[in-house]
């Protein structure tokens, strides 16, 4: 990305900041280590602009962790930068999807970059699973647990082909990180992992609230580094100005004839989640994982809803199991969880 572009951009993001809420901006890739000194920059474009102390900014970047130096964490440190390290679990598992082109493993590589980061900052981490890996999930888990991680977020792949096979696994396999879960928890030493604590405090609080949901084109975008809009860093894959995702560019403003492409116009947006009784408490509103489950933004697949419903469950004998009080308006809409295996996508 030129510095020109990069100040343009910059420009774009104050311009659609809000001051009654965070502005969140992440560096993605790629490997955005790899243009570290550009990344300086940019941070240094935001601090310095004129309205940077009018909004609250937040800076994070997502990094594969194969490039890692004390200059890079004492950056990280010096700007208050949250850093996520995108690792799959143990050798044998973070190494299925994530080589080198020559076909070298990162695993080793990857865990040595958490221990060193560990010991200057706090570190999230994240693994993204698919059916090849969904057993190892809890020993993932436990083999972040033991690095001295406590940020853990697991997402699925939802461009992979799920089975109903896989439903059954990730049932067992959710209800065994939940023992994990409570145990860290019982021993006062307890671990924040998205899949379980997203969905409890979404449970406590009567449902997602509004800014929690997707606002892909509204209050979130994703610029490549020709200065393209995107609709969300997930589906920004080449940064081709022709992709549909791609909403305009920062020189020439946003095409609001692009705003609504991939929209299913057959069909209402989700009606069997509309009618469904755990509607206000799953994440049926993500556009990027129903686009890649289904081809659509406002059609969730049948994996995401299978697998929402698990989670709602495993929070809910969490609580149970804990004994915390649950909302009454939660316990009307139980009866959707009786239905796990409704939708058939074989």
């Amino acid at each position: 990305m030129s510095m020109e572009t990069a100040e343009k951009i910059v420009n774009f993001i104050f311009k659609h900041a809000n001051k009654n809420e965070n502005n969140h901006i992440g560096f993605f890739g790629g490997e955005p280590f790899l243009e570290f000194n550009l990344m300086k920059k940019i941070v240094e474009l935001v601090k310095q602009h004129t309205s940077f102390k009018e909004f609250p900014i937040e800076f994070s970047v997502i990094t594969n962790g194969t490039i890692f130096t004390d200059e890079i964490t004492d950056f990280l440190i010096k700007h208050n930068i949250t850093c996520c390290i995108s690792c799959d679990g143990k050798t044998q598992t973070h190494d299925i999807s994530r080589r080198f082109k020559n076909g070298a493993t990162t695993s080793d590589i990857v865990e040595t970059s958490i221990k060193k980061t560990l010991l200057k900052m706090p570190a999230l981490v994240s693994a993204v699973y698919s059916p090849k890996t969904l057993q190892q999930l809890p020993d993932t888990i436990q083999y972040f647990m033991n690095l001295g991680l406590r940020q853990i977020y697991i997402t699925a792949d939802f461009s992979t082909k799920w089975h109903d096979e896989d439903i059954d696994t990730l049932e067992t396999v959710l209800s065994n990180i939940a023992d994990i879960y409570m145990d860290a928890y019982r021993r006062k030493q307890p671990v924040f992992i998205n899949a379980i604590d997203e969905k409890i405090a979404t449970i406590l609080r009567g449902g997602f609230l509004s800014p929690e949901k997707c606002r892909m084109g509204e209050r979130k975008f994703a610029f490549s580094p020709e200065g393209n809009i995107f609709l969300c860093d997930r589906i920004v894959y080449d940064g081709n100005p022709n992709s549909p995702h791609c909403i305009g560019n920062v020189t020439t403003g946003i095409n609001q004839s692009k705003m609504t492409c991939k929209i299913d116009e057959n069909d209402k947006p989700n009606n069997e989640c509309l009618t469904c009784s755990v509607e206000k408490y799953c994440m049926h509103w993500c556009g990027c994982s129903n686009f890649q489950s289904t081809g659509y933004y406002n059609r969730a697949g049948a994996f995401l809803c299978a697998k929402e419903k698990i989670a709602i469950k495993t929070a809910l004998h969490i609580l149970e199991t804990l004994q915390v009080d649950i909302p009454t308006t939660f316990k009307h809409h139980q009866t959707g969880l009786m239905t796990i295996n409704a939708w058939n996508w074989k």
